[in-house]
């Protein structure tokens, strides 16, 4: 129980600071074009690809056409629709491949990353840059959140994908109050197939 709630506990700490430290102007963008697109698409590789589905299925509660890249279903992006690419390292090639192709198209492109001037970084409108520890080494020194053999109890991306994961159900949160929704408006659009 020690490591659970040691770990629990560095993790929310880690979360908070860093999801302060997220430009306001940059967060602000993000909800102003999801809030003007068509359609949302959502993409990430491995655990950042759950953690968008996670905040695809909160916007489609919220009413907004929103696709996974990858699903069957997803239709062609157009450019009056955007893309939020989730890549801590911001260079997975599904990722990077998407938003290329997104761009070409005329499509806004949102990045949640921890690495702004990575190949991802080049095609972004919007970048929200998560301060912290992806799958790729620590390259931040002056970041005290991790010390000793912490690095073992939230390896690879945990940092990132928690940190993540906490910044979109917030966000999910202020578009429930600039949309005046409420619980019950959400849970009308909730899976009834189960």
């Amino acid at each position: 129980m020690e490591y659970i709630k040691r770990t629990a506990e560095e993790i929310t700490k880690h979360a908070l600071a860093v999801i302060s430290r997220i430009d306001k102007d940059q967060k602000d963008k993000m909800i102003e074009t999801i809030s003007l697109s068509d359609s949302i698409f959502i993409v990430g590789s491995g655990r950042s690809e759950l953690i968008g589905k996670a905040f695809a299925m909160r916007l489609m509660h919220l009413g907004f056409n929103v696709y996974v890249v990858g699903d069957v279903t997803t239709p062609a992006i157009k450019d009056s629709d955007c893309l939020i690419v989730i890549s801590g390292s911001g260079e997975t090639k599904v990722g990077t491949t998407a938003a290329h192709t997104a761009k070409e198209i005329g499509a806004s492109v949102v990045g949640v990353t921890t690495n702004p001037h990575s190949t991802l970084g080049k095609y972004l409108d919007v970048i929200v840059n998560i301060e912290s520890k992806s799958k790729e080494p620590w390259e931040h020194p002056t970041s005290h959140e991790l010390k000793g053999n912490y690095d073992d109890l939230a390896p690879m991306g945990t940092l990132f994908e928690d940190s993540t994961h906490l910044f979109l159900d917030g966000l999910i949160a202020e578009f429930m109050v600039r949309l005046g929704k409420k619980e019950q408006d959400l849970k009308i659009r909730h899976a009834t197939m189960e």
